[in-house]
């Protein structure tokens, strides 16, 4: 009994011609995918001693070690009490198998990726760092020089004409690199093939080295789709590999192969022109057809629109007959408020709570806190794109983490610029480079994309053009199929706030869910309601009460004197959410008195100190933010404390930016008046930028 105890503990056990077969629980199995489909067989010989063999080619000592590490191989008197006697599995920390240093053509280091063993199903995790010129790391690839791998040899091929193997991972390529080839591969694995490497293999003979998968050929049209107008020649050879997922790694080390084997399998490839020649082995095409797991792999990583790289070779569509479709439960990503994979607008006039309901809706999404009550279904990773509002938003995360409790490395990501999704490939691109990015230094899947403002992303266009609000949509949409993930667009109401979402009514139509934001005029502290005006899947009409709470937090993000008051949100289900006037816009002249004051002093200092510069592309007569701060404690008066102006000089700097009366870019501001390109219809116009 004791090898079925064994397999049964082991996981996915089953009886096969009268033996136990189980999962291999060695953590590099299926280059450290894990075994999903058994292929331990577990015996006992005629001493009832437990015997061993994997058939995928892990050694009887790695899997000895491996039962015996889980304790299911103790001295036991007892065969019949095996099961009660076993001690849990310990959870492990990382351990780090493998470096490989990222250089430029001197040899000096840009950026690292480190491999890690995990002691899970995965088996292993990914690290990856910027450094700089001092040698410095960053866990951060933002702002690095992205170079391929083993550049100096791609480098010394160009030189002799030597052809340069391409290869998905290090591993892979290192080993080809063993047996006397040049090799290369690039940081972000599978995922993508970045174009800022691409200047590097001008003139080069390229071979593409697929690994054993789809995904590995999905790879390699990917690659030759961005080289082929620059190299001399470009090849994609099957290295005939047996199991699935196998790479140059076992054709030299596994199938013992060296370089003339490799040599002739190249030469009998014939040079290609486009990604469309590429001819993916029949049996990876019979397998996925039996299985359908490679299909779903492939569709994981499907771009939609095309501004987008490319992800695979083509996308597969399923036909379904009318009668064999079934109701589905809604899949929430919060309950009853956003569902999973949809697009969603947050809208309200300005001064209305707009980016921080959104940044109240981004820190729930990633710690799993109930938003306004309701339960979020499914965490993970947020991306925040703070178009506006760069200035403030420091201090906003800081009272929101201070006043909610938020867990430290909570997974939400900041791009405090603004990107063109109307009408810049470039910016789409860099957008999606970044997030590929960040997807292979973290390893945490994107749950939630949020754009904060739609303005602030459409580059100029016109909202109430179809063109341009098409145009919008298009790109929002192929974020959300490349990442799987819900997209928030943060927007404004139109002139009459009743009328909903400002721009062309393509965007309602194209949105899953809208929720409108309803300030309550004159309510002390600020109080409000989100409406959920609009829900394709679910109910709409539902209505939450949430407040505005004063918090004050310091550069730790603890209460002190000297730390800027800043509003977060908090659910009040003693709101009345039976309101149906609905909002009243503030006044956008900025009537109330410190707004007044504020106003006037940022007038009065930039007559006295205004300067003129070009920040963010644009030329403005500008002053410091210190030199408008002095001025409007001038105007106060005298008998105002330190305190109370620090509580309303942030108080006023907050409404101002919402109500769209100053620019403010950095430690920069400057108002912005009617004959300005980018002003609105009102005397002067404010925002926050970076």
């Amino acid at each position: 009994m004791q090898a079925e105890q064994i397999a049964q503990a082991l996981g996915n056990a089953k009886k096969v011609n009268g033996q136990w077969m189980a999962s291999c629980p060695v953590s590099s199995h299926g280059q450290g995918n894990g075994d999903r489909n058994p292929s331990l067989c577990v015996t006992e010989n005629d001493e009832g001693k437990p015997l061993f063999k994997c058939f995928s080619g892990c050694s009887q000592e790695e899997v000895f070690n491996a039962i015996k590490h889980y304790g299911l191989l103790p001295d036991l008197p007892n065969p019949t009490d095996f099961l009660t006697q076993l001690k849990p599995i310990q959870k492990q920390d990382p351990v780090l198998e493998q470096e490989w240093h990222y250089t430029d053509e001197d040899g000096v280091t840009q950026h690292i990726k480190q491999r890690y063993k995990t002691f899970d199903a995965k088996g292993k995790t990914y690290k990856q760092f910027r450094v700089d010129e001092q040698g410095r790391r960053h866990a951060s690839m933002t702002g690095a020089n992205i170079v391929p791998y083993q550049l100096p040899e791609l480098e010394h091929a160009r030189q002799t004409g030597r052809s340069v193997f391409l290869c998905e991972g290090e591993k892979a390529a290192d080993a080809i690199r063993s047996i006397g080839a040049y090799a290369t591969c690039t940081h972000q694995g599978a995922s993508s093939f970045p174009l800022d490497v691409v200047k590097y293999f001008v003139g080069l003979t390229v071979v593409v080295v697929p690994d054993n998968d789809l995904a590995g050929w999905g790879y390699a049209s990917k690659a030759v789709e961005a080289l082929k107008t620059v190299t001399k020649s470009i090849r994609v050879v099957d290295l005939e590999l047996t199991e699935p997922k196998e790479d140059a790694y076992e054709f030299v080390y596994k199938y013992n192969r060296n370089k003339d084997d490799l040599v002739d399998i190249t030469k009998a490839t014939p040079i290609i022109t486009n990604e469309t020649e590429i001819k993916v082995p029949q049996r990876l095409t019979n397998a996925t057809s039996e299985t359908g797991q490679e299909t779903q792999q492939q569709d994981a990583n499907e771009t939609t629109g095309e501004n987008l790289p490319a992800q695979q070779n083509a996308k597969q569509f399923k036909l379904e007959a009318f009668d064999e479709i079934e109701n589905e439960p809604i899949d929430w990503l919060i309950h009853s408020v956003m569902p999973r994979r949809s697009f969603t607008a947050l809208y309200a006039p300005p001064a209305s709570f707009k980016s921080f309901i959104a940044l109240d809706i981004a820190e729930c999404i990633a710690t799993g806190r109930q938003f306004l009550g309701n339960e979020v279904i499914k965490t993970g990773a947020v991306v925040y794109i703070a178009g506006e509002g760069h200035g403030g938003i420091g201090s906003r995360i800081k009272a929101l983490k201070h006043h909610h409790k938020t867990p430290a490395g909570s997974p939400i990501y900041f791009l405090r610029r603004q990107v063109n999704l109307r009408s810049s490939k470039q910016d789409l691109q860099a957008l999606v480079s970044a997030i590929d990015d960040l997807i292979a230094t973290r390893d945490e899947p994107i749950e939630l994309i949020i754009i904060d403002t739609l303005a602030r992303a459409f580059g100029g266009g016109n909202e109430n053009a179809s063109e341009d609000m098409g145009a919008f949509i298009t790109s929002a949409g192929a974020l959300q199929d490349r990442y799987k993930c819900s997209l928030l667009a943060v927007h404004h109401a139109g002139k009459d706030a009743t009328k909903g979402l400002r721009g062309h009514s393509s965007l309602l139509g194209a949105v899953d869910t809208e929720l409108e934001i309803i300030r309550i005029e004159g309510a002390k502290p600020p109080q409000g309601i989100l409406h959920i005006s609009k829900q394709k899947d679910g109910e709409d009409g539902q209505r939450m009460g949430f407040r505005m709470v004063e918090v004050v937090a310091g550069s730790a993000g603890v209460i002190d004197f000297e730390g800027e008051p800043s509003l977060v949100v908090v659910a009040d289900k003693e709101v009345n959410t039976d309101n149906r006037k609905g909002n009243k816009p503030p006044d956008k002249k900025g009537g109330g008195s410190n707004q007044k004051v504020a106003l006037r002093s940022l007038h009065d200092a930039i007559g006295k100190f205004g300067e003129m510069q070009t920040i963010d592309g644009k030329r403005n007569k500008c002053i410091k933010l210190d030199q408008w701060k002095a001025e409007f404690k001038t105007n106060l008066g005298s008998d105002v404390t330190a305190e109370a102006l620090k509580k309303a000089w942030q108080r006023v700097k907050l409404d101002l930016v919402e109500m769209e009366k100053v620019v403010i870019f950095d430690s920069w501001c400057w108002a912005v008046f009617e004959e300005d390109l980018d002003a609105k219809k009102t005397n002067s116009v404010v925002s926050l930028v970076k």
